[in-house]
C-alpha cells in the first residue's frame, strides 16, 4: 500500500502508478468518441442535445470530485504515516457519505430536468431531446458518486489497476448498450432469411440509459475488492456506524475548495456555453465535438495527476516533503512532454478527428479550427492538471481554487465576452480565450507547488 518505493527510481514509481490510469483514460476517450459518434449519426440537433447539458454534468462531477478528494487524500496520508486503522475508518465513511451525496444529486437534478435545457439556451428543436437525455442520465449520479470516490481511495492506496479494469469493462458494456438503446430495430438479411434485432430506438435518451447501467456495473466491480480486503484495507460494515467528526472536518477542509473550484469552473462553462449558444446550433455542435475530441489530450495528465496526488500525499504523511516535491516535479515534466505530443496530433489531425463524430461538413470545418487553436494550450494544461493533483495530495486544495477562479472568470469568460460581443469575432476566438486561461493556470500552479508553501 505504501508506494513511495514502488519502482527502482522515482521516475519508474511515477510511471507504474500512472500507466493504468492513462490506459483507463484512453478507454474513457474511446467511450466518449463512441457515444458522440453514435449520437452524431442522428444529426446536429441530437449532438447539441447532449452537449447543451454538459456544463451541468461538469458541475455534478465537480461536487463528486470534491467528496473524492476530501476522503482519498486522507487515505493517502494515513497510509504514508502507517496509520492503517484510521485509513480503514476513512474508507468506510467515504462510502456512506458518497452514497448519500450521490442520491441527493440524483434527486435534485431529476426535479430540475424540465427547466435546465431552456436555462442553458437550447433552441426549440433541441429542447425535448435534451430534456429526455438529462432526465435519464441524472440517475447515473448515484452510481458515479460511489464509483468515483471509492476508486479514488483505491488509487491513493497505490491500486490503480482495479479502477482501470472495472472502468474498461464498463466502457465496453456501455458501447454495446448504446448500440442497443440509441438506434431503431435492425433487420438483418442472411442468405434468403431475414430477422430483426429488437433495438430500442431511444436516441439521446438511449445513450443516457447506457451510461446509467454501465456506471452501475463499474461501481460493483470497484466495491468488490474493497469488500474482500484485497487491496490491504477492507470496507467493513460490522458494528455500529457513526460519522467521525475529525474525518469529516478534514474532508471538508480538503473538499470544499475543490467543490468551489469545480462550481466556479462549471458556472464559467455555463456562461461560456451561453456565449457559444448565441452563434446557433452548428456552433454548439462544433464546440461540443471539439471538446470531446480535445479529451484525447487529457489522457497523460490525468494519469500523472493521480500519481502526483498519491505520491505527494504519502510523502507528506511520511513527513518526507522533499520526496513529495521531487515526485510532483517528475510527474509534471512527464505530463508536459506527453501533452506536447498530443497537442501536435490535435493540430495535424484536427479535421479527421472531428469527422469521426459527424458527417456535417460545416460542423467538421468549424470544429477542426477549434482543435487547432487549443492544441497550443496542451503543455500549459498539463502543468495545470498535474500540479493541481500534487497540491491536493499535499493538502493544499485552496490555491487551485483561487487560480481557477481567476483563470476561468477573469480570463476565459471575460475575454470571450470581449471577443464576441465587443469585437464581433467568431467561435475560434472564444477558444483563444480558453487557451489563455489554460496557459495562465499551468504557469501559476507550477509556481505555487515548487515554492513549497503547502508544507507546514
Amino acid at each position: 500500500m505504501n508506494v513511495l518505493e514502488l519502482g527502482k527510481t522515482p521516475a519508474s514509481t511515477v510511471l507504474k502508478l500512472s500507466w493504468p490510469t492513462i490506459l483507463e483514460q484512453i478507454a474513457f476517450t474511446v467511450l466518449n468518441f463512441a457515444d458522440t459518434a453514435m449520437v452524431g449519426v442522428l444529426g446536429a440537433a441530437c449532438t447539441a442535445a447532449v452537449g447543451i447539458t454538459a456544463p451541468v454534468l461538469w458541475l455534478v462531477n465537480g461536487i463528486i470530485a470534491a467528496v473524492s478528494v476530501g476522503f482519498s487524500v486522507q487515505v493517502a496520508q494515513d497510509v504514508g504515516a502507517g496509520d492503517l486503522d484510521r485509513a480503514s475508518s476513512v474508507i468506510r465513511q467515504a462510502f456512506v457519505f458518497s452514497a448519500l451525496s450521490g442520491g441527493a444529486l440524483t434527486f435534485i437534478c431529476f426535479l430540475l430536468t424540465p427547466v435546465l435545457p431552456a436555462l442553458m439556451g437550447a433552441e426549440d428543436q433541441v429542447l425535448p431531446l435534451a430534456g429526455q437525455y438529462f432526465g435519464v442520465v441524472c440517475f447515473s449520479f448515484f452510481f458515479n458518486s460511489l464509483e468515483t470516490v471509492m476508486a479514488a481511495t483505491l488509487r491513493c492506496m497505490g491500486n490503480t489497476r482495479t479502477p482501470m479494469t472495472a472502468n474498461i469493462i464498463a466502457i465496453v458494456l456501455n458501447i454495446f448498450l448504446n448500440w442497443l438503446f440509441i438506434f431503431p430495430p435492425l433487420t438483418v438479411q442472411i442468405g434468403g432469411n431475414s430477422f430483426t434485432i429488437p433495438r430500442a430506438g431511444m436516441g439521446p435518451a438511449g445513450a443516457a440509459l447506457g451510461t446509467v447501467l454501465s456506471i452501475g456495473a463499474a461501481t460493483v466491480l470497484i466495491l468488490l475488492p474493497l469488500l474482500r480486503g484485497k487491496s490491504g484495507l477492507k470496507l467493513s460494515f460490522g458494528g455500529k456506524f457513526s460519522f467521525d467528526g475529525p474525518v469529516l472536518v478534514r474532508a471538508a477542509f480538503l473538499g470544499i475548495p475543490v467543490a468551489l473550484e469545480r462550481i466556479t469552473m462549471s458556472l464559467g462553462q455555463v456562461a461560456y456555453l451561453r456565449i457559444v449558444s448565441t452563434m446557433g446550433t452548428t456552433a454548439v455542435a462544433a464546440h461540443h465535438l471539439a471538446v470531446q475530441a480535445e479529451s484525447l489530450s487529457y489522457l497523460p495528465s490525468f494519469g500523472f495527476s493521480v500519481a502526483a496526488t498519491t505520491l505527494v500525499g504519502q510523502s507528506v504523511g511520511a513527513s518526507q516533503p522533499e520526496k513529495g516535491l521531487n515526485f510532483g516535479r517528475i510527474a509534471a515534466n512527464m505530463g508536459f512532454a506527453c501533452m506536447s505530443v498530443t497537442g501536435v496530433l490535435l493540430f495535424v489531425l484536427a479535421a479527421p478527428i472531428i469527422s469521426i463524430f459527424t458527417r456535417d461538413a460545416a460542423v467538421i470545418a468549424l470544429g477542426a479550427s477549434l482543435l487547432r487553436v487549443v492544441a497550443f494550450a496542451q503543455p500549459g494544461e498539463a502543468w495545470a492538471n498535474i500540479y493541481t493533483g500534487a497540491l491536493r495530495g499535499a493538502g493544499d486544495s485552496r490555491w487551485p481554487f483561487y487560480i481557477n477562479l481567476v483563470g476561468v472568470w477573469g480570463i476565459r469568460v471575460l475575454l470571450a465576452v470581449i471577443f464576441v460581443f465587443g469585437f464581433g469575432l467568431g467561435l475560434q476566438w472564444v477558444w483563444v480565450a480558453m487557451f489563455a486561461d489554460l496557459t495562465f493556470r499551468g504557469i501559476v500552479c507550477r509556481r505555487r507547488f515548487l515554492r513549497q508553501n503547502w508544507y507546514h
